[in-house]
């Protein structure tokens, strides 16, 4: 047996080898007795974990510092059981969304909101539970530009097929109104995006003239229906989640390939994600999962997942995390292949507004179980550059703290093509200023913030094709 395991090792070290590597120097992990599904960073740079408790299953929400240190855990027991995902809300507090039940005795576990102060304190808990005594979860969460939240996720009925639920509700969590989508099959929402004055929802299933898959669906803020598509290259494929790529579209994770796809839902590019292959017969069968992918400050974007191993039959396996890093044209820059700390899987990876990447996801062990598993990522080397010239750069923000135009001030050591585009701490973009050509040295920019942007810290970075400049700004509304 001692063999077999050294072999899978070796096996497991090999497939890493074969890929790419020189991942970021790791700066700090954490372990901690719960399930990390989903973290986020926050506006003063903290790093906000959802997740649950393994042993009790209790719904719970983490802050850590930059440093690694843990402020405080906040949850609702026995009410709340987990918490899929977690932002960051406009007044500094963080808001949730996962299952839970109504009461101490119940076991129908529904939708649940779960709001907590910027200090960790709990506020209010809301769980929408189905008439049929069905059962329900959220899956993610977004903030409004009147501090209401849209909600997705899925309904699961007593009888029929599941639906994909989406609420919208006001700054309190109560309901304004609730949509289904879906035909017989188990149709669920994966993510919402608050986009161009509406809201945009990832979805997972099939309507009655389609085939199931990946389906974009579009509403207004009352919930009127403008439109919904599916992405036929992608029929019979499961959606895992979706991020913004641009202004203009978004990466897809399907199975194990990446589409990018504009805002309708129309494909633009097709490509396939980690090497996934599944080979069974006698000796082994070999899996790659991907879980989660999120857009990276220099157009690309960052993915992660479990690998599983078994011999057959019935025989001694093994699983690790994995997360990998490509840039805008799907070129893989590095890779890391978690084979200590008995991570077996990353569910979420974030690029970070001073650079770096913190990753989420869970380890076990026979001594102490499932936990939840941290590790931040020092800032990439080799990859950033904006050192072309010391006339290369963004010299000044003004004014900064701002609340509705930004002016933006940078040197060019020639005439070049070059953007500069406006992003979330979450990665996400927020705006393109420029995009093209301008004169050798100090040019100056106004931009002014969409109306539905929030407050918050935003980074704006300058592009070209040598280098790049990164500077942070804040909005205030």
């Amino acid at each position: 047996m001692k063999t077999v395991i050294i072999f899978i090792l070796l096996f497991v070290s090999a497939v890493a080898a074969d890929n790419m590597s020189n991942a970021p120097a790791i700066e700090w992990e954490r372990l901690y007795g719960s399930t990390f599904l989903d973290v986020q960073e926050t506006y003063n740079g903290d790093y906000v974990v959802a997740g649950r408790r393994w042993y009790n299953y209790a719904r719970t929400i983490f802050l850590y510092s930059p440093s690694g240190e843990k402020l405080w855990e906040s949850s609702v027991y026995p009410y709340n059981r987990v918490s899929f995902a977690v932002i960051q809300l406009e007044s500094g507090d963080f808001i949730a969304t996962g299952c839970g039940t109504s009461d101490e005795s119940s076991t129908q576990y529904s939708l649940s909101i779960y709001k907590i102060s910027s200090d960790g304190q709990a506020l209010w808990s809301k769980v929408y539970e189905l008439e049929d005594n069905g059962k329900s979860y959220g899956s993610d969460i977004v903030e409004l530009p009147d501090g209401g939240l849209a909600v997705c996720g899925r309904k699961d009925p007593v009888e029929g097929m599941d639906q994909a639920w989406i609420l919208r509700t006001d700054s309190q969590g109560d309901t304004l109104w609730t949509r289904e989508w879906g035909w017989i099959y188990n149709d669920k929402a994966l993510k919402v995006f608050f986009i161009d004055n509406g809201l945009t929802v990832m979805t997972q299933g099939r309507l009655q003239a389609t085939s199931g898959g990946p389906h974009l669906i579009r509403y207004d803020l009352d919930g009127n229906l403008l439109w919904e598509t599916d992405i036929p290259v992608l029929a019979g494929r499961y959606a895992r989640d979706i991020c913004r790529a641009s202004d203009t579209g978004f990466f897809l994770l399907v199975d194990n390939f990446i589409t990018c796809i504009d805002l309708q839902g129309n494909m633009i590019s097709y490509e396939q994600a980690a090497n996934s292959r599944t080979v069974t017969g006698k000796e082994f069968i070999e899996e790659i999962h991907s879980w989660g992918i999120s857009s990276t400050m220099d157009g690309g974007y960052v993915y992660c997942g479990m690998y599983y191993y078994q011999w057959l039959p019935a025989g001694p396996h093994t699983k690790y995390g994995w997360i990998i890093r490509r840039d805008s044209t799907g070129k893989d820059l590095w890779g890391d292949y978690i084979t200590d700390q008995n991570c077996t899987d990353i569910f979420s990876v974030r690029q970070l507004s001073q650079g770096g990447y913190i990753a989420a996801g869970k380890v076990w062990s026979p001594e102490d179980g499932q936990q939840g598993f941290l590790r931040k990522y020092a800032p990439e080397t080799g990859i950033e550059s904006g050192d072309v010239s010391s006339t290369f750069g963004i010299t000044e923000l003004s004014p900064n703290p701002f609340s509705a135009a930004l002016g933006i001030t940078f040197n060019l050591p020639s005439e070049a093509n070059v953007s500069i585009i406006v992003y979330d701490l979450a990665g996400r973009v927020a705006c393109t200023v420029a995009d093209g050509v301008f004169p050798a040295g100090s040019s100056t920019l106004e931009w002014v913030a969409p109306d539905e942007l929030s407050s918050g810290c935003y980074l704006v970075q300058l592009d070209m094709a040598d280098g790049h400049d990164i500077r942070n700004c804040v909005l205030l509304r």
